[in-house]
């Protein structure tokens, strides 16, 4: 089913009509089996919210995961790895994601 992908790893996809970074949000279980996942945008427009958590240096410094941005995408829309975030960061994401869904 296309590229293999782990959740916590970055990726170029296509969402929507924009080439852009993103998340894969989905969880290991069902990953390989699903031609759909769920991702979160990677952006430069910061606005401090809490829904955004910072990037290490090593994969987008600068850059935050928006978890306002949630899609899901087909696998083949993921094209190229760029990096993988540390657990800590990871935790971050997750605690943002349950923020922005309000659950």
């Amino acid at each position: 089913m296309g590229n293999r992908m782990n959740r916590g790893e970055v990726w170029w996809a296509q969402v929507g009509r924009k080439r852009r970074p993103v998340l894969v949000l989905t969880r290991p279980e069902v990953i390989d089996v699903r031609d759909l996942v769920t991702v979160a945008e990677i952006t430069t427009t910061v606005r401090g919210l809490a829904v955004e958590v910072p990037l290490p240096e090593s994969v987008a410094g600068g850059s935050v995961v928006n978890c306002d941005g949630l899609h899901t995408v087909r696998r083949s829309s993921l094209s190229d790895r760029l990096g993988e975030l540390d657990d800590r960061t990871m935790r971050a994401v997750c605690r943002a994601v349950t923020y922005a869904l309000g659950c």
